[in-house]
This record gives structure tokens, C-alpha cells and sequence, in this order.
């Protein structure tokens, strides 16, 4: 187990130490919704995941939410996961000519019910 905040350089590298070339990693993101946190997680989590897994990014449903709903929370419409993903897919693909990553509608399909729509990325 691994004890820190998801965005300190010093828990990523703890992680780094303890992934192998030859694990098979998926990663679930789920702490501080905002755009900003989740953004940096992508972006710091994603080179862990595996050719054909995940990265999970939970409570992309925050999105859809009534702009009420989290009166007490700092995400919010327009500053929370899904807004995260959007953009890291964006940047990913300006950066690499196109993402690594897609969505995966198959796996929320065969849910039907869940709190991460569009919260599948598998690296192709």
C-alpha cells in the first residue's frame, strides 16, 4: 500500500518503483474531481496502464449532474472528470498525432448502469 496524495511526486515515484515491465496494470482514478486534479493524474497514471487496459476515470457522471448538486464540493458543470478526459484526449492526440487512449462505450453499455460514462480509456 501506497500512502500520499495521488499527485505528489513522491507517490507516483513509489508507484514507478513497484510497477514491472511485464505487469499488467489498469488504473481507477478516483480522489478530487476537479478538472485540474484529475488532468494531472491522467497525465502522470496513464503511462502505467498496459497496451489493452484502462485507465478508469470514475464519477465522469458529475458532468451531467444538476449545477446544484454539489453546492459544497469544488467540482461542478465544466470542472470535474469528464471535463478532465476530454481534454487529456485532446492533448494526447495533438501530442502523439493521435490519442493513445479511446473510450470504451462497450464496457458502459454492458453496465448499463454507471457513474463513469465516458470513464473507460484503454490504450490502444
Amino acid at each position: 500500500m501506497i500512502e500520499g496524495s495521488s499527485v505528489d511526486i513522491a507517490t507516483v515515484s513509489n508507484v514507478k518503483d513497484l510497477v514491472k515491465k511485464e505487469d499488467k496494470v489498469l488504473v481507477c482514478l478516483d480522489s478530487n474531481h476537479t478538472h485540474d486534479h484529475v488532468l494531472k493524474e491522467l497525465k502522470l497514471y496513464t503511462p502505467f496502464v498496459s497496451k489493452s487496459s484502462y485507465c478508469v476515470v470514475l464519477d465522469t457522471i458529475l458532468e451531467n449532474m444538476p449545477e446544484d448538486a454539489y453546492l459544497n464540493r469544488p467540482w461542478s458543470r465544466g470542472d470535474n472528470p469528464k471535463t478532465a478526459v476530454r481534454q487529456f484526449l485532446e492533448d494526447d492526440a495533438l501530442q502523439n498525432g493521435e490519442s493513445e487512449f479511446e473510450i470504451d462505450k462497450l464496457i458502459e453499455n454492458q453496465l448499463m448502469i454507471t457513474a463513469a460514462p465516458d470513464g473507460f480509456l484503454r490504450r490502444k
